[in-house]
């Protein structure tokens, strides 16, 4: 393994915390990381000339079934002006109408404007020529959007998406082409308005693209939210951070998540340089905003005796953030002590196990949902009763809301939910959204400190499996049971009892040796 930490530097426009526990016992396998972020806005300023060229395409669905009723295409069209009114002076952007093919709305042809007072009111002119007719392809609609921000690579490049339908003339193999080819170009919000999309789709884009997904109560919100996100566009300071993470000999990194303000596995599209270092596209931030990602790394020992060196801080891993290539804060490393101590490598983080149970929510609603829009509704409410438990201990009041639209809180533990007679596909869809939000204080000012965990007090639980928590824990590190909050595991858990980490692991980890550290 590489030695312990060392060094210095000056300061950057970011900063780089590394929140864990190093104990490790050598049965340990595994090991869950937080890493946060934050944009320091002063440095920030310096690093990155005010204001940032902007380069953003609005893409308006306009198929058949947005004419239906006729209101969703009215708000369309207010809200792409509504946009449009938000987009600086001097920034590049265009206006594409999305069927089964895709059609410029302004310019007229495949190029983008530059933003000024005649170009935005010709632009909100053109809006007159959205109209509906024709299906659905939304990866044409990206490629084209692609196509059109190719030649501004230095400038923050951003994309709107609003649907009301699904992705139904194109393969789904065309659109993960699509998205496979766009990942780390842009950034996508999407949005679904009406009944009839699909939210896995929206939550597939915006996963690879690193936006967000939402869905739209009521037309009438539209513009507001399009003026939103353009506003939110505007004020990105750092058009591309990358997370660059190099892992010692024998230790492997299994997936990188990114936990706030949305929840999303970076680890699928990451740039692998080499068989120990891969990098993690985040997209562009704004000058004051600060994030948390999920490192989980898979570690082990193999050393020419029986036993690792003990209580020593070797290196397990190197994060390092870039910008344009270049370092943008000081190097930190991911340690790691072997310990003979019974106790000291039982004890999890708190804001390592909130993040363990925001991902657990997450799933939770999510396969609630998905039990629900199949019809199985005994598998949707033991889902959503899951869910309300854990948002309830996390202090998750946005999802409580949105569930409170599909279910009926029952206060009986053995059927804590019951499905509501009234429960419609907008509450679902909204419920569905929620899936990937990251808690009540996600969207939070960079300036004021960061909500700290709920806290939860009494003695420390203590597993089946022999691991011990603190009382914030909500579920073991080691076999992923959840905690019921009396100090004991449910004893409902699947896992398997290994030391085998924190359960994130995708499949598609990157880097190599596997538990040979």
């Amino acid at each position: 393994m590489m030695p312990g930490p060392g060094g210095g530097g000056p300061p950057h426009a970011f900063g780089l915390e590394v929140v864990q526990n190093r104990y490790r016992s050598t049965s340990d396998t595994g090991m869950a990381v937080v890493l946060r972020v934050t944009a320091r806005s002063a440095a920030a300023a310096v690093a990155t000339p005010a204001p940032t060229s902007a380069a953003v395409v609005v893409l308006v669905d306009c198929s058949s079934s947005m004419g239906y009723p006729p209101a969703k295409m009215t708000a369309a069209k207010q809200a792409t002006r509504a946009a449009i009114d938000s987009i600086r002076d001097g920034s590049s952007f265009a206006i594409v109408a999305g069927t089964d093919t895709t059609r410029m709305v302004y310019p007229e042809r495949a190029t983008m404007a530059v933003a000024g007072d005649s170009a935005r009111a010709a632009a909100k002119q053109a809006t007159g020529h959205l109209y509906d007719g024709g299906g659905t392809a939304m990866g044409g609609w990206l490629r084209l959007a692609d196509q059109l921000l190719a030649p501004y690579p230095q400038s923050v490049r951003h994309v709107v998406l609003l649907t009301d339908g699904r992705n139904e003339h194109e393969t789904p193999e065309y659109l993960e082409e699509v998205l496979t080819s766009c990942a780390g170009n842009f950034v996508c919000d999407a949005r679904g308005i009406g009944e009839d999309w699909d939210h896995r789709q929206l939550l597939r884009i915006t996963s690879v693209l690193r936006g967000t997904a939402e869905a739209i109560g009521h037309v009438d919100d539209l513009a507001a939210d399009f003026r939103s996100i353009m506003d939110r566009a505007m004020g990105k300071r750092v058009p591309d951070l990358r997370i660059r993470l190099t892992t010692a000999p024998g230790v492997r990194l299994r997936s990188l998540r990114q936990e706030t303000p949305t929840l999303a596995d970076l680890t699928e599209h990451a740039t692998v340089l080499d068989e120990r270092t891969s990098e993690f596209y985040t997209g562009s931030w704004t000058g004051e905003e600060s994030r948390d990602f999920l490192v989980d790394l898979a570690i082990g020992h193999r050393y020419d005796g029986d036993r690792p060196p003990l209580d020593e801080d070797l290196r397990a891993a190197r994060v390092d953030l870039l910008t344009a290539g270049e370092r943008c804060a000081d190097p930190k490393p991911i340690l790691l002590r072997w310990t003979d101590d019974p106790v000291a490598p039982t004890r999890i983080e708190p804001l390592v196990a909130r993040h363990l149970g925001q991902e657990e929510l997450g799933e939770a609603v999510a396969a609630g949902c998905d039990a629900l829009e199949a019809g199985d509704r005994e598998a949707a409410e033991t889902q959503f009763g899951l869910a309300v438990g854990l948002a309830e201990r996390l202090g998750d009041t946005e999802i409580l809301h949105r569930l409170a639209g599909l279910v009926h809180i029952t206060g009986d533990s053995d059927h804590p939910v019951r499905l509501r007679d009234d429960w419609t596909r907008s509450a679902l869809l909204r419920a569905a959204m929620s899936s990937v939000m990251a808690g009540s204080g996600a969207q939070w000012d960079a300036r004021q400190p960061r909500p700290e965990p709920p806290k939860r007090t009494g003695p420390d639980q203590v597993c089946p499996c022999g691991r011990i928590s603190p009382p914030t824990a909500l579920a073991c590190e080691s076999c992923q049971r959840p905690f019921d909050g009396t100090g004991s595991g449910d004893g409902t858990g699947s896992g398997d009892g290994t030391g085998s980490g924190n359960g994130t692991a995708s499949g598609n980890g990157t880097g190599s040796g596997e538990g040979a550290a």
